[in-house]
């Protein structure tokens, strides 16, 4: 038997295994399946959405009835009208209840907090959809805005009008053409900006609160084109 022979094709065959590439690492294979696109939420449009010409019937597709074609553009407006009208009214219901809730707290505030009931506040909705404190003149402590921020939020009752009226304003703006007859970007993100109840109610005393809601808007939302300097101060 030829043991050099032997050994030298061992040693051939060792050569030859190690000379192969080696496999990468299952941890190192790059992956050719596409990971799934995840959709960024709009807080906006999960609060409030635009619709067109909410008054008018709608198919199934969403699309405005073809029927309102053929219908002269008087009877279309008269059908906006009463839908704008409605809207108003509810409007003006909502903000009664916040104006009762709102001073039934600030005649409960000279008990509570006597110091604190001297001094000028509003609120409005926040982002997160909670109450936001409003001041207008820049005069209370960061624990005064705290204490306020809490006690109003607790309010329950008072929270839910405030965010049925934000969708009301927020639709009477899309639509009141009439009134305003420039389009204003109005949404959740910008309206603590905008509106501010504590001025609403403390301006306005025969209760036609809406006049002043549209004041508001007209004079601190920006246009759709045009973003303006918000100018109602509140705590960030």
């Amino acid at each position: 038997m030829n043991i050099n022979a032997s050994l030298s094709t061992l040693q051939s065959s060792r050569g030859t295994l190690n000379s192969r590439p080696s496999t990468p690492p299952p941890e190192n294979v790059k992956s050719d399946t596409a990971k799934p696109v995840i959709k960024q939420r709009n807080p906006n449009e999960e609060f409030y959405r635009y619709v067109d010409s909410p008054w008018l019937t709608k198919n199934s597709k969403g699309e405005i009835a073809s029927f309102y074609k053929a219908l002269p553009q008087e009877e279309l407006d008269d059908l906006k009208n009463s839908y704008l009208k409605d809207l108003i009214k509810t409007s003006n219901l909502e903000m009664f209840r916040m104006y009762d809730n709102y001073h039934d707290f600030k005649q409960q505030l000279p008990y509570l907090n006597p110091e604190l009931s001297k001094k000028n506040f509003g609120f409005t909705l926040g982002f997160d959809e909670e109450i936001q404190v409003t001041d207008p003149d820049g005069v209370l402590t960061p624990a005064e805005f705290t204490y306020l921020t809490e006690k109003l939020n607790e309010r329950q009752s008072l929270k839910d009008d405030l965010r049925k009226n934000a969708k009301s304003i927020m639709e009477l703006v899309d639509h009141y053409t009439e009134k305003l007859d420039t389009r204003y970007a109005l949404n959740l993100e910008n309206y603590s900006k905008v509106i501010d109840y504590g001025q609403v109610f403390s301006r306005n005393h025969i209760g036609n609160f809406i006049n002043t809601i549209l004041y508001q808007v007209e004079r601190n939302a920006p246009k759709r084109e045009d973003e303006r300097t918000p100018t109602i101060d509140t705590h960030v």
